[in-house]
């Protein structure tokens, strides 16, 4: 779960939210279908573009004030036809479709509606920003968002880990709506999915994604921990 900028984007796998370093690193095991969950904790409504491996995903989506999005896949015209699935970049894949930047990174950019302008008689001010007809996003048909995205300096790392292909089938259907104009500003969060990690040198593949839920155990004493706890409640070394 990525907070900023009262706007959080979250990794989903079975339902059951994961779990992201201090880096924006989610851990999940190869082969997986997943969903991204955006939640806006504004009371403004945002709008929203996704980016996955570096190819545009969903653009211009509302996610309504204090309200929820979850986007099951890439959005193609106004339906999601299959879900999202992280597999590991083989040799193969790799020669075939090349290396890119952006592999194996989630990268959500969202803009806020302005404030309303109080107008006086004596300074007009004029509102800036995209007109109401200029502004249009995806909803779902029971009116409920989504999906959106969100941007801030954010250092981007390369992956060579794993990527986002089509997963199993789904049936997702939105339709067009309309939004204030929104500010300039933009806000970025980026995650980066992987499915192996480093230890003593050797590459070990993830078997069991990191849930928000998964105790974490210590590596001095072996005892379990909350997975929101940095540090062994019982000898105080550094949970990773």
């Amino acid at each position: 779960m990525m907070y900023r900028n009262n706007f959080v984007v979250v990794v989903k796998h079975k339902g059951k939210v994961l779990r992201e370093s201090n880096s924006g690193v989610v851990r999940l095991p190869f082969g997986s279908d997943y969903s991204i969950l955006l939640k806006n904790k504004d009371s403004r409504s945002a709008v929203a573009d996704v980016e996955i491996d570096g190819e545009d995903v969903a653009t211009g989506v509302i996610v309504p004030g204090n309200d929820s999005v979850e986007l099951k896949g890439a959005i193609n015209g106004l339906n999601v036809s299959n879900h999202f699935r992280f597999i590991e970049k083989t040799r193969e894949i790799s020669n075939f479709r090349g290396d890119r930047e952006d592999d194996g990174l989630v990268r959500v950019e969202y803009r806020f509606e302005q404030y309303d302008v109080i107008r006086t008689p004596i300074r007009p001010m004029k509102k800036k920003g995209y007109s109401r007809d200029d502004v249009w996003t995806y909803y779902n048909s029971s009116n409920e968002v989504r999906y959106g995205a969100t941007c801030d300096s954010f250092t981007l790392c390369s992956s060579d880990a794993g990527i986002t292909v089509p997963g199993k089938e789904t049936n997702q259907n939105f339709e067009y709506g309309h939004t204030k104009p929104l500010e300039m500003q933009s806000h970025v969060i980026v995650l980066h999915l992987k499915g192996a990690v480093k230890k003593h040198k050797k590459v070990r593949k993830i078997r069991k994604a990191v849930t928000v839920k998964t105790r974490l155990q210590c590596s001095s004493c072996g005892r379990r921990s909350k997975s929101s706890m940095k540090f062994c409640g019982n000898c105080g070394t550094y949970l990773r």
